[in-house]
């Protein structure tokens, strides 16, 4: 085995571990993400929960509550 064989095997083994750390931080990049989205799901069900609860006692806000109240679940139904 001659030197530039030597050289080139190290340049490739160097490559080679490169290309694993990159595989490997695209994996966790990925698991983040979909942690991430359930985490977000979970939050949106419980603000729905909120919602309703809330709902039961709209004959008892004041009408600018109501309005606040309405004006904020027409946000949320609009991107949910």
């Amino acid at each position: 085995m001659t030197i530039q064989d030597a050289v080139r095997a190290i340049g490739d083994a160097i490559k080679s571990v490169a290309d694993g750390f990159a595989i490997c931080k695209n994996r966790q990049s990925e698991t983040a993400m979909l942690k991430d989205r359930k985490n977000l799901q979970k939050a949106v069900d419980i603000s729905e929960n909120i919602i309703f609860l809330f709902s039961k006692y709209v004959p008892f806000m004041t009408e600018d509550d109501y309005e606040d109240y309405s004006n904020l679940l027409k946000k949320f139904k609009k991107y949910n």
